[in-house]
């Protein structure tokens, strides 16, 4: 009875830090009216209602100089699991509203969690661009726009554009590059029991190859039969556990370099 009050008050808390994140940034599309928190009804959902919330936006403007990388974040929370697009240039409202979600995966349909999009844009162009980020979480919507822009002193060198358009045609798969984790949970708050998968999805070349470390900062290998790591670099943790709760780190690496990501989870026990 204790430890369902710990973890009941824990529920609450976590929840709230949500919720309180949610109120800073970025623009929703039919927003809940009534309380998130599941009661009475469905005791296998943390949240009474789908919710979608955009938590860490990218910059409303990104100055850069022609050719060189530029890097957009967003970070979406909601439940179930939200999905991130990115759209470029202007979209109309009504298809961000009918907009068919991507799902990551439908293993953890209850999560509540919060993921993280990278859009890494090779030898930006040197004309103004808008992306905007889409977050996605059953009949809700969430979208933030970044205006990219080159910067005044490098727009007109067009010196720069032809080299970038030689460079791109001797070159098309663009050379060697880093490693770069660009879709990711940060954090995912689960029942006990469920079966979650974590995803890690990248870019480099070559290729990276993905490896997981478990809470303890031990390789995932299979010595853990509840662990399963998928070739697409998504890590599989079936029938969760208290022990579970912690840090799951994700690393990503090639003969140039590594990334890594941590995504916190966070069991919870059923009242039933």
């Amino acid at each position: 009875m204790v430890r369902l009050m710990e973890m009941s008050s824990s529920l609450l808390f976590a929840i709230g830090m949500f919720l309180v994140c949610g109120l800073t940034s970025g623009r929703s599309i039919s927003e809940p009216n009534n309380s998130l928190l599941s009661s009475g009804g469905d005791s296998n959902k943390l949240i009474a209602q789908d919710w979608v919330k955009i938590t860490a936006a990218p910059a409303a403007r990104v100055t850069h100089v022609p050719g060189a990388t530029v890097e957009l974040e967003c970070e979406v929370s909601g439940s179930p699991p939200p999905t991130i697009h990115w759209i470029r240039g202007s979209s109309p409202l009504n298809l961000l509203n009918e907009m068919e979600a991507n799902v990551v995966s439908e293993a953890s349909p209850n999560a509540l969690v919060r993921v993280r999009s990278r859009l890494v844009l090779e030898h930006a162009a040197p004309t103004e661009r808008t992306y905007t980020c889409v977050g996605r979480s059953g009949s809700k919507t969430a979208f933030a726009t970044t205006t990219v822009v080159a910067a005044p002193h490098h727009g007109r060198q067009k010196h720069n554009i032809t080299s970038d358009i030689i460079s791109t045609l001797l070159n098309p798969s663009g050379g060697a590059q880093k490693p770069r984790i660009v879709l990711f949970y940060t954090v995912l708050l689960e029942l006990m029991g469920s079966d979650v998968v974590l995803p890690c999805n990248t870019i480099g070349r070559p290729r990276p190859d993905i490896y997981w470390l478990d809470v303890n900062d031990n390789l995932i290998s299979g010595q853990e039969p509840r662990y399963r790591v998928l070739p697409t670099g998504e890590l599989i943790i079936t029938n969760l556990k208290w022990s579970d709760m912690g840090g799951f780190t994700c690393v990503a690496r090639n003969a140039l370099a590594k990334d890594t990501i941590t995504t916190f989870v966070y069991p919870i026990l059923s009242e039933e």
